[in-house]
């Protein structure tokens, strides 16, 4: 995967089984983000939490209250950043800044969900054994990372 400079902003090259694997990843995301919508925090994935967080930790009410105010329009929020990515993700699609950014928070959203579902933590060795049956996933998450890294270093 590279940035490449275009008349109007940055083409992204990227082999198709890589584009494929992040389309499909991010439709997942975007489903759960459709259904997050409608769901209570409590009712909410543990692995989706992250991407609804707290704002008042010692105050359960006013917590309830600002959820109450904010949930919906995060979740489309959200769920706007995927369908861009996914629409960003064409062959030959040029990127400006403010793609690059939209294109940023739908990569971030996943890999904070899928290193929820790991349970990584920035303690943990980067080595996974080969036997590890979360290595697959391990590989997904580091992918992420770099594609993120990468991406993020077109922006500054």
């Amino acid at each position: 995967m590279s940035f490449e400079p275009a008349a109007d902003g940055l083409r992204l090259t990227i082999d198709d089984h890589s584009r494929e694997v992040v389309i499909h990843l991010l439709g997942e995301l975007r489903d759960e983000l459709v259904q997050a919508k409608s769901s209570s925090i409590t009712e909410l994935a543990p692995h989706m939490k992250r991407l609804f967080p707290t704002a008042y930790h010692n105050d359960e009410q006013r917590n309830e209250e600002y959820r109450r105010l904010t949930h919906a329009d995060l979740a489309d929020s959200h769920v706007s950043a995927v369908d861009d990515a996914i629409a960003m993700l064409a062959p030959q699609q040029v990127f400006t800044r403010g793609d690059l950014e939209r294109f940023v928070r739908a990569i971030n959203a996943m890999r904070l969900v899928i290193g929820t579902l790991l349970d990584v933590s920035e303690d943990e060795p980067d080595e996974v054994g080969e036997n590890d049956p979360t290595a697959l996933q391990r590989e997904v998450y580091d992918y992420l990372g770099w594609l993120l890294h990468s991406t993020l270093q077109h922006l500054h």
